[in-house]
């Protein structure tokens, strides 16, 4: 896994482009979260490799926006993206899982309401 920290305003407006016109890429603080299977040392079928790396960097990403949440800082992920756009914007071959944004907020906003733990478990016996 690999992470590019975008300070360029020129790329982040690329970036915005490249991830559906979400303006939130405008943010202070950008991080693109790419897979790099080559980093991943087992001795496993590409396949699984792919998936592994593909959770790492994703996992990376969400405890980034655990700790900028920690830090009292705003953060929105972004998914949805031209995976070749952004990784053409970055000059990289590695694949894109997301974006990072992260900034101060606004104001601050009471916690959505989640959904009951009923909802997402289900108990085999």
């Amino acid at each position: 896994m690999k992470i590019f920290y975008v300070k360029n305003d020129i790329t982040k407006e690329a970036l915005v482009e490249a991830a559906n016109k979400q303006p939130y890429v405008n943010a202070p603080a950008v991080l693109v979260f790419c897979m790099d299977p080559s980093r991943v040392k087992l001795k496993f079928p590409p396949n699984i490799l792919e998936k592994f790396s593909m959770q790492d960097a994703t996992l990376a990403a969400s405890y980034a926006q655990i700790t900028a949440t920690g830090l009292g800082l705003s953060s929105i992920w972004i998914g949805m993206i031209d995976e070749e756009k952004v990784k053409s914007i970055l000059g990289t071959d590695l694949r894109p899982s997301s974006i990072l944004c992260i900034g101060y907020p606004d104001k601050k906003k009471p916690p959505k309401s989640r959904r009951k733990l009923k909802e997402l478990i289900e108990v085999i016996e």
